[in-house]
Order: structure tokens, then sequence, then C-alpha cells
């Protein structure tokens, strides 16, 4: 008894016997309490002792691993851990594997996979998920077989799982839908080979803005449950936040608005907070200094942080519906040190769930009245989408019982029962906005070069697998000695898909890397190709001995060809690859070193008759091409129908002068149909489908007529000056010091007018029997622009040749093109989500939410992968891209994109240097260098096709030349002594039958290696959406038993759009969102080999192929 209590009455027996009492509780109380099993005394125990003691109790409710709780009134808490590894961004890939040149960033993709797997092992409790395959099998594939054998026990027991699993995490605006595919295919394909692993979440956490075709094609289609992604509208997720709506269903496709399978669960990652990393405070990796250690407390100390986190729980449950959440625990290249990230992971879910057991964490008064009780265990986003998707299956059945209206249930409820009432997005999340003055739109157009380059590489990659699966003349589809050939450029590819690689928005350095990927990619795909036409063509003879790729056509750039043609005597053999199933006439420009005049003869193969037109090769000075490798010449022929899916050989000779007069009279009896009006004020071009009309001084478009249909055109060159705050007032507004940057696009003002430059006087008119071309110079030379109106094509093109962009007045510039017509478009107007379905845009507005505008125009551009039109009742207009950039219509009648940047200033997203590309590189970082880029800067060309039409064509008119405008004929050339005797076994080939019908691509034709003798990976593509064209709008079918030349048809599976599981066992699985079950509207006959494609659909099968003993057709 205390001091104190003895100078009570010690006559006071009450007294004494409460006291006992109160003594007594007390210290029953304290023995039951004990926080750690610990002694009391020991207020300052180790934070060893709180992990050992706390991880002693797993079985009474400490550290569990998905342990989700079926009751309403329960928050079932999925502790998820990650890592968001960039595939290049600051540092190159190997640097960031290999842990290089921590002066940039302290980054080590090998010791985040080898702490992992360790702290895993060490616990079977703790997991975590990772996402980008090519540093994961950069890593598998050096590991020991023992350690090979524990990834795969970490597997089965959940502890270890894939999100996403493509190569990379790619980006969602610059990309096209041929790389997004084969990205997410070859991450897919590794890990159901060497893991036996089906990802079946979608994990887009970082990429700046969310396309349509990524939630269709590229999740729901590929065999994705769900999509998760950190990165939205900041005025969108303050709604959202509002509302409870931070998740929800999303089905973006309208062609698709009949296909259940494609709707899907979308949630935000990151605790909604517009990111994808750890609740704020409770970051525990060592790229995380300022957060506090849990194991470094005591227990007050630590009961008052639960107490706290607990309270940040509460603010995410209320932003969602239902009683999950999840905590994406990691960030960029986190868990370096993966057993101190996990110590205090461990920790925290271990000290809610014994706090509360021990009635020290007063949940209710916390998050009352919702939830009494808080289940915090591990998990992973497959788990957490099946706990969301119970509730959700348990509404729908609750929905149907009581015959609610579809109306109903799309609205928001805060039911305390569990039922969740999801709203179903069909838009896209673009553009993006991180604050009034912070637009992402920049990046659509950021290093135009390298976008240009991705798209060449991957069109390459097209032609380059089907030819690999074409049979040689002795009947095999052999690799010549290389069994994969074409890994590298896939590899290389793979990589660009990046969102900091063909988004532009990494470091100089790393950019120079990814470039230097691809290029050595062709450059070893070349060869084989090179080889493999030898065989197909020659027979493995010598006569196309130097045969060579020429990929620097639009460079003038051809060494065979321009060699050959120095003098007479020579003789060139053209191969022309289509990789299209369409046979369209094509225009050809070789790059020649004489203006001939030339004979171009299309070769007949036997039952055929060879053909031969006459050219003159016009002036490449015209162009003013820089490179001293150019040609002086460049000769342009008509291809004519070419093979389809396959080759066509032209040879081309030069011709002496002692026939010019017959070529000259030969070249007039071809003459095109291409006619030509002058007037002392404008000058007309014809060639049969369509006119356009230019000014005689400037060379400025004017008009273009086609099936009585005229679009008045007034074409400008301008550009935006870019915000930089060392120069530019900054307002007060949030954001407002915003910089323009390799990510951010913000004027100078947020109403600036474009900057047209004038054009110059003087253009110069180059007719031939191929048609027009105008030659436009401006005022500011370091414009360029060339404009054909040629023989057979229904398009104008416009071919543009940028920079250097001035900067000596330290002003950064957006580089734009603006085209003005009388169309009424009523500020609306379209774009392609990644070359597949347009999304309608309307000036000033988004479909889900009530936009507060600053930045009218930043805030109204939108990605261009593929095309971008306006219309109206009377007439359409759209221009086709060859590559993405970012395009806009700020005022009606008009159309703008952005084709080239150059600044000067950083937008402080993290590159930490201005988007200054020069054409001499950058120096080393340090400390091998001065980071000092050099030379002038970077020069680009590029074009853009114009077509016009009736009113409310404008999808129709970008349609049937999309494809055309992705995947160019490519060009080899071999040359011969006219005085050879050359024998080709054939000179042409297909690898179709016949035609594919005009609204249907071949998507993917490529030659299984491994253990799949005689399969080949097949896509097939319908590319019109509803509503597009009266006849190709339509559903389309082909059946595959007639479809290749050459091969008969052993058997067909239809696969998930990444080939990595049966079509037929996906349905069966795949977790239904919307309560009506998985009804897909295509796939295959009752035959087992016809295809029938409903528009926008892509469908994937393999396919055993045999070899049929005589060939047919064009193939003979």
């Amino acid at each position: 008894m205390t001091k104190e209590t003895s100078k009570t009455s010690a006559s006071s027996a009450v007294w004494r016997l409460v006291s006992s009492l109160i003594i007594l509780a007390s210290v029953l109380l304290l023995s039951s309490l004990t926080l750690f099993k610990q002694d009391v005394r020991h207020e300052n125990e180790t934070s060893d002792d709180h992990v050992r003691n706390l991880i002693k109790e797993d079985d009474q409710g400490g550290i569990q691993k998905m342990a989700a709780v079926d009751d309403p009134k329960v928050l079932n808490v999925h502790v998820v851990p990650h890592t968001h590894d960039d595939v290049g961004w600051l540092k190159t890939v190997e640097q960031y594997f290999y842990g290089l040149n921590m002066t940039i960033q302290k980054a080590c993709v090998k010791d985040i996979l080898d702490t992992v797997v360790e702290a895993l092992l060490d616990n079977p409790h703790r997991t975590f998920t990772y996402v980008e395959m090519r540093f994961f099998s950069m890593w598998f594939y050096n590991q020991t077989d023992a350690v090979k054998d524990s990834v795969r026990f970490l597997i089965a027991n959940k502890q270890l799982s894939f999100a996403n699993g493509g190569w990379c995490m790619h980006d969602e605006a610059a990309t096209h839908f041929m790389g997004m595919i084969d990205q997410t295919t070859l991450g897919h394909a590794f890990l159901k080979e060497e893991l036996g692993y089906i990802p079946k979440v979608g994990w887009q956490l970082d990429p700046f803005g969310h396309s349509a075709t990524q939630s269709s094609l590229l999740s729901a289609k590929t065999g994705f449950d769900a999509l998760y992604f950190g990165r939205i509208d900041y005025q969108d997720l303050d709604i959202r936040k509002k509302t409870q709506q931070c998740e929800g269903l999303w089905a973006s496709s309208e062609a698709w608005k009949n296909d259940t399978t494609s709707t899907l669960f979308w949630g935000l990652t990151g605790s909604y907070s517009g990111n994808y990393g750890s609740p704020p405070g409770f970051c525990f990796d060592v790229l995380c200094p300022r957060d506090p250690r849990l194991v470094e407390m005591n227990r007050t100390a630590l009961l008052t942080r639960i107490q706290y986190f607990a309270s940040l729980l509460k603010t995410q449950s209320d932003r969602t519906q239902g009683n999950h959440i999840m905590l994406t625990m990691g960030e960029d290249f986190n868990y370096r040190h993966a057993n101190s990230m996990f110590a205090n992971t461990d920790l925290m879910v271990s000290s809610v769930n014994m706090f509360q057991r021990w009635n020290l964490l007063d949940v209710p008064s916390i998050m009352g009245p919702r939830f009494n009780r808080i289940n915090i265990f591990y998990s992973s986003p497959e788990y957490y989408t099946q706990m969301k998707h119970a509730q959700t299956e348990k509404t729908n059945k609750q929905n149907k019982a009581t015959t609610q209206s579809k109306s109903t249930r799309t609205t928001t409820t805060t039911s305390t029962d569990g039922s969740v009432e999801w709203k179903t997005k069909t838009d896209d999340f673009f553009p993006y906005s991180d604050c009034p003055h912070c637009f992402w739109t920049g990046y659509f157009t950021s290093r135009a070069a390298f976008k240009r380059l991705e798209r060449v590489s991957s069109s390459f990659l097209l032609a380059a697998r089907q030819i690999e699966s074409f049979p040689d003349t002795n009947g095999t589809s052999s690799s010549a000695g290389d069994d994969e050939p074409l890994y590298e450029l896939e590899d290389a590819l793979g990589v660009a898909q990046h969102h900091d690689a063909v988004s532009g928005t990494a470091k100089q350095h790393v950019s120079n890397d990814y470039s230097r990927r691809l290029q050595s990619g062709i450059n070893r795909a070349a060869i084989f190709v090179e080889n493999k036409l030898k065989q197909v063509l020659a027979n493995g003879s010598s006569v196309l001995n130097n045969l060579t790729y020429c990929q620097l056509i639009n460079e003038t750039i051809c060494e065979v060809s321009q060699e050959a043609t120095k003098e007479t005597g020579n003789d060139m053999y053209v191969v022309v690859y289509n990789p299209l199933g369409s046979n369209k006439s094509r225009i050809i420009r070789l790059p020649v070193s004489a203006s001939g005049p030339f004979e171009v003869t299309k070769m007949g193969n036997e039952s055929d008759t060879s053909t031969s037109q006459y050219f003159t090769a016009t002036s490449a000075q015209l162009q003013e091409v820089r490179s001293t490798a150019a040609a002086k010449y460049v000769l342009s022929f008509s291809t004519g129908a070419l093979a389809h899916v396959g080759a066509t050989t032209f040879k081309v000779t030069r011709t002496t002068s002692d026939i010019v007069a017959v070529v000259a009279e030969k070249s007039r009896r071809l003459q095109s149909k291409v006619v030509i009006k002058d007037s002392n004020e404008a000058v007309a071009a014809s060639n049969g489908l369509l006119e356009a009309q230019f000014d005689r001084n400037t060379g400025a478009l004017e008009a273009i007529s086609m099936n009585n249909v005229t679009v008045d055109v007034s074409q400008s060159w301008g550009y935006y000056t870019s915000f930089d705050n060392k120069m530019d007032k900054p307002d007060n507004t949030v954001g407002g010091k915003q910089n323009s940057g390799a990510y951010i696009f913000r004027p100078s003002k947020p109403n600036q007018e474009l900057n047209v430059i004038p054009y110059a006087q003087g253009a110069i008119f180059v007719n031939n029997s191929l048609g027009l071309e105008v030659h436009a110079q401006f005022e500011e030379r370091w414009i360029k622009q060339v404009t054909r109106v040629m023989k057979g094509l229904p398009y104008v093109d416009i071919e543009f040749t940028i920079g250097p962009i001035p900067i000596d007045d330290n002003r950064g510039k957006e580089i734009v093109t603006r085209f003005n017509t009388a169309i009424q478009s009523n500020a609306t107007f379209y774009t392609d989500s990644n070359g597949r379905e347009f999304q309608k845009r309307h000036r000033n507005f988004r479909p889900s939410w009530p936009l507060d505008v600053y930045e009218p125009v930043a805030g109204n551009y939108y990605p261009v992968n593929a095309a971008i039109y306006i219309e109206d009742k009377s007439s359409s207009f759209s221009v086709l891209v060859d590559r993405t950039q970012g395009g806009a219509s700020l005022l009606d009648g008009s159309v703008e994109l952005m084709a080239h940047r150059r600044l000067v200033a950083d937008d402080r997203r993290g590159v930490t240097e201005p988007m200054n590309e020069t054409d001499g590189g950058v120096t080393p970082y340090p400390p091998y260098g001065t980071n000092e880029r050099w030379g002038e800067g970077l020069v680009i060309r590029g074009s853009h096709r114009i077509m016009i039409g009736a009113g409310n064509q404008g999808a129709s008119l970008a349609r049937s030349e999309m494809d055309e405008s992705f995947a160019n004929p490519l060009v080899f050339v071999a040359s011969a002594k006219s005085d050879d005797r050359v024998s080709l076994s054939r000179v042409s080939f297909s690898a179709l039958q016949a035609a594919l019908p005009p609204n249907v691509m071949l998507v993917t034709f490529k030659k299984l290696h491994g253990n799949h003798t005689n399969e080949y990976l097949i896509r097939l593509g319908h590319q019109y959406s509803l509503g597009e064209d009266d006849q190709l709008s339509k559903p389309a079918t082909i059946d595959l038993s007639n479809l290749f030349a050459g091969f008969t048809v052993a058997s067909v599976t239809e696969m998930t759009l990444s080939a990595n599981q049966a079509y037929d066992n996906w349905i069966k699985t795949r977790l239904d969102w919307t309560g009506s079950g998985g009804r897909s509207l295509s796939g295959l006959g009752d035959d087992n080999t016809t295809v029938v494609l409903q528009p926008m659909d892509v469908r994937t099968y393999v396919v055993a192929l045999n070899r049929r003993r005589r060939e047919s057709g064009t193939n003979s």
C-alpha cells in the first residue's frame, strides 16, 4: 500500500476493500493486456522484440495472408507490396538492372528481386507483386535451378504474383495497338513457358492517362478481370473521392456494347491519391528516409502511429464502395532492401490486428458507423479483385431477385449491408492533368524522331514475321541457323512501348539507348529477311547476292540503288514486300545517282506478263536533304497491284541517251490521268480520284474536291512559345509556375494564338507521269513542305521537314500545322485510340465531370495515333499521321497537329532536363561526363495524308488508309550487271490464297518456336467500328482453311489476345461484372476454321499448318 493510502482513515474498511479490488483488477488487466509479452516496466523495449513477439501471435490474428472476412461491418484491408520498375527512364535498362550510375538514381532491380525472394521465403504470410517481365526474365535466367524452384514454390504458395505481365508497363497515349499487343504477348509467353503463370489483372499504375483500347482490347480481351492505375485528372479525382467512385466498371468500346466480356472492373491505386505508393507517411523503403520506421518505436508511439494509420484507412474506405480496400505498398524501385521494408510492414499489419484484439485500438470511434473492425492482411491484386467481384456478384443477384432496373443499378450507394452499385464509364481518361496549368499533353509529340522509328520498327516486325513463316522453295520455314532471328527486335520493341520510351519522356542518353536497341534489332532481322527472300525468290543462288533492305528511303539514302545508278550497264532488282492483305498500288521513291531515264519492269511469273514503264528521276535537292550520304535524285514509280502479304519484284534499268525519244513517247502514252490546270493565281491537279488546288505563288493548299464534294482548306505552319517561369509571369493559381517540358505542354499564355509562319513566294511545281509535287517554303527556313497529288492515291500527301528549331531567343517552341475549313464541326472532333476505335472529343468538355477550364489550348489536346477528323452533314475532313502526335480542334472547322517541339526548360516531372534534342547527341552524365548537348537542333521529316469526303464519313475515310499508313511496303534492292544472265525461281509470292476483305487486317502471322512444330500465331482484326461504313462495318467472315497459300490447316485453337490461354477456358473462368453472363459475339464457327469478326474485333489463334505438296497461284 502506498504512502498516500496510509494517510486515509484506517477505520474505513469499505475504502480498503475498494482499493484492494482496484489494485487486483489493475494487475489482472495489465497481465491480460501486456502488449508484447514483456514486463510492463520495459517502456523502451527494442524493435526486434516488437517484431518477434507480434509475429508469435500469427495463429491468433497477427500477420495473415489473403484472409478476407465476409462481414459488411468489417473493413478488409489488402496490403499489396509491389515495386514499379521503369524499363528505362533516367537510366538505361542495364543501368537500372545492375545498379549502375547511382549518381543519377539509386536503383538496382537485381537487388530488389534478390532480396524480395529471400524475404518471401523467410515468412510464408508475406506477398509481393511484380510487373515488368523484361527485368524479371533477366533476373530469372541468371538464377540457379534451386532459386528458380523457389520462385515456383512462392507462386504456388500465392506469395509471388504477377500483374500485367507484359515486357514493360506500356504507354497508352503514344502507342499503337500492334506494339501494345506484341509487348504484352512477349511478357505473357515468358510467364507461361517458364512459370506456368497467367496474369489476371491489369496494372497500369504510372502511365499519364488511360485509353479506351487499354480497357477493351488490352485488358478485357487479354484475359484480365480488372485494371488498376494511379493517375487520373485531378478534377475528376476530386469528384470521385467525394462520390465514392474511385472504383467502378469500364465498358469503353461502343463497338462491343453488346459483348459483355468487354466490361471489366477498374480501380485507383495509391490510396486514391493520384499515384500508386503507400499511404502518406507509411513508406518504409530506404528511398523514403523521412517516413518514421515502426520498428524503432516504443509501444506508446506505435499505438499512436497505428491510430493515425486507421484514420487513413477510414479516409480511403469513404472514397469507394464495399468493405475492401487495397493498399499499394511500394513505389519506383522500392524493396532494394526488402527485409527492412517487410519488417516494418509486418509490424504495421500485426499491430492493427493485435491492438484490436487487446481492445487498445477503438475502431468504431474511428471508422463508425460503417465499420467496427479492421481486418488487415497481405494480399495480391488478383485476390483483391476476387473479393470485389464476390460483392458485386452478390449485389447483382440481389438486384436480379428484386427485378431492379438497369438504370437504378448504375447509381452510387453508401449502403452498410455490403452491397455495391458501380457506375460504368464509357469514355477514356485523356487528357490528364495534375493541376490547373499542368496538362500532360506535350509527350504526345515529344521525341518525334524516336516515335517514328518505333512505328517503322513495329511495321518491319509485322512483315519480318510473315516472311519468316513463309516456306523456302524446299518447303521448310527454317530460320537459317538462327533459332529466333527476330527476337532482338521483339525485345527492343517490347522495351520501346514503355511509358517513358515511346512517350519521349526519358533522359536523352536513355532515349539514345532505346534507338540503338531498335536499330540493332532491325539490322539483325534485316539480315535474316534478306537471306530468306533470296531463298524464296532465287532458291539460294547468288543472283540476289547483295539484296539489301533500304530503311532510309525517306532520307533519300539506299546505298545499293545509288551505287548501281552511277553509270549505265547495271540492273537493279527491287523487291517490294507488302505486309497487308490488300493489293493496292503504291508509289515507291528510290534514291538514285542520275536523272535517268529509267525503265521499270514489273516482273511476271510464268503465267504472267512483265510490264514496263519509263520514268525520269527528280532532283532530291529540292528537299534540301542535309545528309552527305543522300542521293541527288529520286526515282518514283507506281507499283500497280502488289502481292498481298507477299513480295513483288521490279527490274530497274538506267537506259542510254540514244533511246530517249522512245522513252519520251512511251512515257507520254503511259502518262497517268493527273491533269494539271495552271492559271495566274492557282494550280490544280486532278488524278481521277480527287482534285487539289494550290496557290500559284506560295504553293499553299487551298481546296480539295472528291466525289462532288469540295472542302476549302487553308493550311499553315506555326508555333506556340513554351511557358518558362524564368521569362513568363506565373499566376497565383496552383501550378502557376509550371513549365512546358517533356511531359507538359503549356503555351506561354493560356489563350495564346498560334504564331503563324508566312509562306515564302516562289513555290516550285514539279509535274511528272505520276502526278504533281508542290515544293513550298516559308519565311522561317527551318520549315519545308512537299505536297503531292499522285496517281491512284485517294489522298493529298504532305511531306514536311522541320528543324533545327531555333532557340536563340531562349524560347522553347511547339511546332504545329493547322488546317482551317468551313466544316461546321460544332466544337466536336474525333481522335483514334491507339489505332483502334475513334473517340468523340468536345472542346472544353469532359463526359465524366463538369470541367473548369484553365488551359484552353493545352487542355484540348489529345493523342492522335493514326488519324483525327472533323465532319458535318455535308463534308468530312481527315488527317492521317505517320507517328503519334498531339492533336486538337481549337476552332470550329479546324484541325491542328503538333509535329515537333524543342524546349529550354524542365517541367519538374522527374526527367530533370529540357526537351532539347540535337543531332550530335549528349555527353555522358556525371561522374563520366558533363551531360552537355552538342550539334544543331534535331531535324525531323514526316507526312500527313489529307482526305475529304461527304458528310459523316470522317471515320470511313481514315479507316481506308490507316493500315497502309502504318504498314508501308518494305523495299529491298539488289544489283547486277546488265550482261549477267539473271534467272529467278520466283519473282513474286503471296502468303495468302486471295486478298483479305477490305475491312480485315492480318495483325499477326508468326511462326512459333520451341516445341511448337508447324504451329503459327495468327491474329485477324476487323478494322471498322459500328456505323462507320454502310458495308465495311458489317461482320467479316474468313475461312482459315483456305487462307494461307502453300498450307493446309491441321488444327485451330482460339486464344485470348496475348495467346497465353485458350479462349474457351477463359470464358469459363473469367469474372462476370454485369451479371448477364459471358456473352461474346464472334469467334470460330462450328467447323472450327471459319472466323466471324465483329466490328473492331481482334481474334487470336494458334494454327497448326501442314505444307501442301504443290503450290498454286502467284507462288508457282
